[in-house]
This record gives structure tokens, C-alpha cells and sequence, in this order.
């Protein structure tokens, strides 16, 4: 219903691959809930069927990003219908965001909405461990961080995805089993310089900062490929780090593939994501 945005039984029994009574008793329940509604009927040569709209107004999705700037953390809060369209939006400045900081700015955007997700984008410095867990609690819904690799990664079993931006310690994710799981906090690993304060204009650094990520990597979880996506990929540091790893691994470095990614494309790669929390019951592929 999401994607048709108004159906009929028989259409979302052959979009679902399910039975006509299966569709009708499904239906049935969603109407029941609110989240569907008969608009119409719709004749085709037999008995008129109903035709349901769904509701976009049904439940919101909240959609934070927060960035920390000479001290304060700046915090944007969105609301979203069903759909996806932005209804309204709301900002504010925070010493620092506790469990409780976002609370009062959620509720007043919700206006007694339910919620069918929480989704939280900043770097991976700004997370605090119950933030999620207190949202979810709050406002009954799976409430997430996402992450840029996550979001950016291709599927293939095996592969690993890497997200590096200028500034922020690396973010990436490993599909395993069919699943795509989060690589935690790569900026603990034991690295030459720190990711948040290093000078991406000595390249020589970055080179070796990445190549010492990738064999870290390729010795833990033997990928077959790593994708690594930023916005200051350049040919010859490129190959730099292709000839660097190879060096480190003696020969057996996994496939490497470089995406050059701007702030627009990983600000749209995020929001896609976010529409897909609260779908099922664990949020995959957003689990954090």
C-alpha cells in the first residue's frame, strides 16, 4: 500500500504474491487500525471492488540530524508522513543532547501522531548509548542511528562498505548471512593519527590511515571486496592506497572500489534509509 498508494484487494493479492482472502482479511485489519481507507469503487466487468487509499497522515516518521560546531551541538528535527514528504521541521542549539534533550521538541512536532520511526544521522563522536533506547521506549518505535556506510553499501556477500569524511572517524558495515551488519567504532583501532583532527591535505598520512584501516579489516573479516566512499578520492592517492595495501597484505588485498560521494548524494542515500525504519519488526537494515 505504500508503494501503490491506492489498490484494490485483487491488485495488492498479486503485488503480495498472497491469496485473495489473505489480501481481503489484511485489509480488513488496516482499515480497523486507521491506516487505510475505502475511496471508491472500481468496476471491471464483474462485482465492483473496493478501492483503499492508504493513509499517510497515519502515523510520522522523525527524521534528527545533529553536527557539533564550536562547542554547541546543533540538532534539526523533521517530521515525515507515510510517505516520506517532510511536514514540518524544527532546530535548536544543545550544550550536549541527553536521553530527554529531543523529548519536548518530538512531541510538539507529533502532535499526538504515532510513530513509526526514529531515525538519528550524525558522526559517530555525537552517539550516546541510551539516546535510541529512550526514544524507542518514549514514543513505542525502533529508533536508530544510521550509518553512511550502511546506507551507501552496495549488497554482495562478503563485501564491506567504508564511509570516510574529512573530520570524522570512519563508518562502515560487512553483509554477512544475507545481512548487513555495522563494523562499530573503527576510529578504536590502533592508527598512526586521530581521524577527527587529521590534515587531509597530507596525503601521505591519509594513504597510510586508510591502507592500515584496510588491512586491519581484510585480516579480521577476509571481505572480498571493500567499497569505500568519500569526497576526496583523487586518482593518485587512489592508487597509492591500492599499491599500499597490496604491499601490507603481500599480494592478497580484496577487490578495491572507490565511489567519490558529496554531501547531497550521502544526504539523499540517508533519507532513503530512513524510510525504511519501523518497517519490520527489527528495522533491518538499520539495526545499530
Amino acid at each position: 500500500m505504500l508503494q501503490l498508494g491506492r489498490a484494490t484487494c485483487p491488485q495488492l493479492a498479486r503485488a503480495a504474491g498472497v491469496s485473495l482472502v489473505t489480501a481481503h482479511k489484511e485489509v480488513r485489519e488496516m482499515e480497523g487500525r486507521g491506516e487505510v481507507r475505502e475511496a471508491g469503487r472500481e468496476v471491471r466487468g464483474g462485482r465492483p471492488s473496493p478501492v483503499y487509499e492508504y493513509e499517510r497522515e497515519y502515523a510520522a516518521r522523525v527524521y534528527v540530524q545533529m553536527r557539533r560546531e564550536q562547542g554547541v551541538t546543533h540538532v534539526e528535527v523533521e517530521r515525515w508522513d507515510m510517505l516520506g514528504a517532510l511536514q514540518e521541521r524544527s532546530g535548536g542549539r544543545y550544550a550536549a543532547v541527553e536521553d530527554e534533550s529531543l523529548d519536548g521538541r518530538m512531541e510538539e512536532l507529533l502532535g499526538g501522531r504515532r510513530v513509526r520511526g526514529v531515525s538519528i544521522w550524525c558522526s559517530p563522536s555525537l552517539r550516546r548509548a541510551g539516546l535510541c533506547e529512550h526514544l524507542s521506549r518514549r514514543f513505542r518505535c525502533p529508533a536508530v542511528y544510521l550509518n553512511a556506510a550502511t546506507a551507501l553499501a552496495p549488497s554482495g556477500e562478503g563485501g564491506v562498505t567504508l564511509y570516510l569524511a574529512r573530520g570524522e572517524a570512519p563508518q562502515g558495515c560487512v553483509w554477512r548471512q544475507g545481512r548487513m551488519e555495522e563494523l562499530g567504532r573503527l576510529d578504536w583501532l590502533a592508527l598512526p593519527a586521530d581521524w577527527e583532527r587529521m590534515d587531509y591535505s597530507d596525503h601521505t598520512l591519509v594513504e597510510e590511515m586508510v591502507s592500515r584501516l584496510l588491512q586491519t579489516l581484510s585480516c579480521v573479516l577476509a571481505p572480498d571486496s571493500v567499497s569505500l566512499y568519500s569526497d576526496f578520492w583523487g586518482s593518485r592517492l587512489m592508487e597509492r592506497i591500492r599499491f599500499n595495501t597490496q604491499s601490507k597484505l603481500r599480494g592478497s588485498a580484496p577487490s578495491l572500489r572507490f565511489g567519490a560521494c558529496s554531501s547531497r548524494a550521502l544526504d539523499q542515500a540517508l533519507r532513503r534509509a530512513a524510510r525504511s525504519v519501523g518497517d519490520s519488526e527489527d528495522g533491518y537494515p538499520l539495526t545499530s
